[in-house]
């Protein structure tokens, strides 16, 4: 490769574990392979190619769940493997995923739900006054936004998928 000679790209990589670039590969991997599935599912669902669903949040399965749960998988099975035990950048990404997934089923889930309600609450409002109200461009408020359990479920399962090949993979 022609950047191998080059300083900056040995300070580069000295700077940067190959495990690194593997987890982050791996974890952006999971999360637009989510992203791909939710085209699918909405295109079924709605019976036309829903192409917006890949800049989607909400709905199955959760690509955030995905993601940091193959980051933290991907991270224990390589610390396993290279040192033998866990470090304190494992506990970070085992917390942060905890963070990510309790909002996803807590925070952005209750506000779907006040989303739909508002929206409920001015559909007999013209789309003028829903948008001086603050109800977006198109006088609506964005209602998929957080995860039922069964989505994070749905996230979980691909994030382990995708830690266990990326492990295999790089083993």
């Amino acid at each position: 490769m022609f950047l191998e000679g080059d300083a900056w790209y040995n300070e580069l990589q000295e700077l940067i574990g190959i495990r690194t670039v593997q987890v982050i590969l791996f974890s952006l991997l999971s999360m637009l392979f989510c992203q791909f599935l939710k085209v699918i599912i909405f295109s079924i669902k709605e019976k036309k190619l829903m192409i917006k669903a890949l800049f989607t949040t909400g709905g199955m399965p959760s690509s955030h769940t995905a993601t940091v749960i193959t980051l933290v998988v991907l991270m224990g099975f390589f610390q396993m493997s290279d040192s033998g035990k866990l470090e304190y950048s494992f506990a970070v990404a085992l917390i942060f995923a905890c963070i990510v997934i309790h909002d996803a089923m807590g925070v952005r889930l209750e506000a779907s739900k006040h989303a739909q309600i508002l929206n409920n609450l001015v559909k007999n409002e013209d789309e003028q006054t829903r948008i001086e109200l603050g109800f977006g461009k198109k006088g609506k408020l964005k209602e998929l936004l957080g995860h039922k359990a069964f989505e994070v479920v749905g996230g979980i399962i691909v994030g382990l998928i995708f830690a266990i090949v990326g492990y295999f993979c790089f083993a």
